[in-house]
């Protein structure tokens, strides 16, 4: 879980021994052995800190993670959020839809009054995905939003959705990626990438 979580780039160090305490210590390990636990835990974070570090040395220049960046700005720029590694699941990420576009608008003014759309991608099982390997697959779930706000025919609303989806496959494949989408409304945007990220998400 921890070299996950160093791979995945979302969270800092505290973070990280905050999350082993709470997925592995405090509910499970022996009141006596809590200290020694934590103490493993900081000792491993700081020996797979330092693989994390050497192994970076040997990226290309441009990584996946770095492509999928620029996907992210490209995309902004054309009024559509990108949310990598959003949080837990699909009904969470899209209720906290609001939220994130008020917190982009902070950092890129403007962007609330252009956001037409949305693509996301959620963060559960990636840390255990990227403790086994940085060659991943990841599901873009997409939608759009009315101009006005107002609730649309749901024929109305499919016909703009896939139209948000369509720009985010042809933004990807402009980026150099293979998005895999059917073109089906039922259907998410599979994304294949070796996930070697020298940022942090934010």
């Amino acid at each position: 879980r921890i070299l996950g979580e160093l791979r995945l780039s979302k969270s800092d160090y505290d973070e990280i021994l905050q999350i082993c305490r709470e997925v592995y210590i405090d509910d499970e390990c022996p009141e006596d052995e809590r200290e020694s636990f934590i103490s493993f835990a900081k000792i491993e974070l700081d020996k797979f800190a330092s693989k994390h570090t050497l192994d970076q040395t040997e990226w290309p220049t441009e990584t996946d993670c770095e492509r999928l960046d620029g996907v992210e700005a490209r995309l902004r720029d054309q009024g559509i959020l990108l949310w990598q590694v959003s949080p837990c699941c699909d009904t969470c990420t899209v209720s906290e839809l609001p939220d994130r576009i008020d917190e982009i608008e902070r950092r890129h003014p403007g962007f609330k009054n252009r956001v037409r759309g949305y693509a996301f991608f959620i963060d559960q099982n990636m840390p255990e995905m990227l403790a086994d390997d940085t060659q991943i697959s990841v599901y873009l779930a997409y939608g759009w939003f009315s101009a006005d706000g107002s609730s649309v025919d749901p024929e109305a609303y499919k016909a703009n959705a896939l139209g948000i989806a369509r720009e985010v496959c042809d933004c990807l494949r402009e980026h150099g990626f293979e998005p895999n989408w059917d073109g089906s409304f039922s259907k998410k945007i599979g994304l294949s990438l070796n996930w070697q990220r020298r940022t942090s998400l934010n």
